[in-house]
């Protein structure tokens, strides 16, 4: 079952114009999220975001067909979910830049953990960005290249992969923003580069003080300015916080040091409060 139009329908239920520029040309945009502890704290943000890429990107979106919180708990209880769930929300690309976009919310069990140990085994140098493609910095349905680069690094034996630009510049996983610790700094590459503006990135950087880290945004980042972060892990709004083991040739010990350990538990606290803490 899935959710359009603000009823619940079978998925066969669902009809797209063949018109839609989605099958044209691959234009649409797509959020995911989870529910925590049944509520959806996460909610707003993504729907701001599907807004504010479909106003960039020239798709059409009416207000009205976004869902709410409603509108998950019907769907969550139609499909049958007990505990948390998976929500994923696409968007076509519409029959013209004013009309004809359609957009539905599925629901799903919440994915396997990425990693199979303590902490994410990191590849980078073989998915390679253009800084100015205006595109990496939305989650378009253009997605093959994240695709086949996660595909190809998982074959190979890692759990994720960085992109990187000419000079060796890392930027962000093919579903992750990335982070590191270096003393009392969080270090995290700049929205200004070829990343996606991340929802958990957005949480974590407005958490971060709590944890008396102080942010720092770098629109250069080179793998060499890792040898002094004691800690680095990755973001995803599914998964939350992902510590990662190895970057690389660079490893540590114990992945998931005493700063993610707290950042964690303060994401947690938010999260399963409704998005407020104590």
């Amino acid at each position: 079952m899935i959710w359009v139009d603000g009823r619940i329908v079978p998925d066969q239920a669902l009809t797209i114009s063949v018109l839609d520029r989605t099958f044209e040309h691959g234009l649409g945009l797509f959020e995911t999220l989870r529910t925590w502890q049944g509520g959806t704290p996460l909610l707003d943000r993504h729907l701001a975001r599907l807004r504010k890429s479909a106003k960039a990107l020239g798709l059409p979106l009416e207000t009205s067909a976004l869902p709410d919180l409603a509108a998950v708990t019907q769907l969550l209880e139609a499909n049958g979910h007990v505990g948390d769930a998976a929500l994923r929300l696409t968007l076509t690309g519409g029959v013209s830049d004013a009309a004809g976009a359609t957009l539905w919310m599925r629901s799903a069990p919440l994915p396997p953990s990425m990693i199979t140990g303590p902490g994410a085994v990191v590849d980078f140098g073989s998915w390679w960005v253009d800084p100015n493609d205006p595109l990496l910095r939305h989650k378009t349905l253009n997605y093959w290249r994240r695709r086949s680069a996660y595909q190809d690094a998982r074959e190979r034996g890692f759990d994720e992969i960085l992109s990187v630009s000419a000079g060796l510049n890392l930027w962000e996983g093919s579903r992750t923003n990335l982070f590191f610790v270096a003393g009392n700094e969080l270090v995290t590459p700049a929205l200004d580069g070829p990343i996606v503006p991340g929802i958990m990135r957005e949480l974590v950087l407005e958490l971060a003080p709590s944890s008396a880290l102080e942010i720092r945004e770098v629109t250069n980042l080179e793998p060499n300015d890792l040898q002094d972060a004691s800690e680095v892990f990755l973001t995803n709004s599914v998964r939350g916080v992902i510590p990662v083991a190895r970057l690389g040739d660079l490893s540590w010990d114990v992945p998931g040091g005493p700063r993610t350990v707290r950042l964690k538990s303060l994401l947690s606290e938010w999260l399963n409060e409704g998005g407020t803490t104590s």
